[in-house]
């Protein structure tokens, strides 16, 4: 009210020069007040935005761990359903061989087992260094996640101090003024 009220007597010229001196003044400090204001609405808002992007990269990162966790699971049932093949496999290859008279301790019936097995094992194996290298992919993606995060907010909080600082020298220039 101070600064309205010393604005319109200086413009009405109800105030001599020294009247019109301290309104220009408290022009000024009003303007210095609503810049400070306006500069701390900016920092909290840079800040929160920080906040927010950093949070939102951490519940990323869970769900990418999630998908890991699911992942590893289907893997698992993967290599189980692999596993129960290759029963399968052998039980109806000594069913057959059995069934058509051949002895079960035979080259052939030895070497047709053994490269069934061999199938399996590969198959396993393939199986597991997928599931490993794409888990290891997704621990990856949600540590660079986080790290983005992280980075979003420390550049909003960089921001709010550039901000204040911003403040501190457009308030210095406007003393130097008055």
């Amino acid at each position: 009210m101070e600064l309205i009220g010393g604005l319109f007597a200086g413009l009405l010229g109800g105030g001599s020069a020294a009247g019109g001196a301290a309104a220009a003044g408290a022009g000024i400090t009003g303007i210095g007040a609503l810049q400070t204001g306006a500069s701390l609405l900016s920092v909290v808002a840079g800040i929160g935005s920080g906040v927010a992007a950093n949070n939102a990269a951490k519940a990323e990162a869970e769900e990418i761990k999630f998908q890991d966790r699911e992942e590893f699971i289907q893997g698992k049932e993967t290599s189980t359903a692999l596993k129960e093949e290759l029963m399968r496999t052998v039980s109806d290859q000594t069913v057959a061989f059995a069934a058509g008279g051949v002895d079960l301790s035979s080259v052939s019936a030895q070497t047709a087992r053994r490269q069934a097995v061999d199938d399996a094992e590969k198959e396993l194996s393939i199986n597991s260094n997928q599931r490993l290298q794409r888990s290891l992919a997704r621990r990856r993606q949600a540590a660079n996640v986080r790290a983005r995060g992280r980075a979003q907010l420390f550049s909003s909080v960089v921001g709010a101090g550039q901000t204040l600082a911003n403040d501190v020298i457009d308030r210095s220039q406007l003393g130097s003024l008055s």
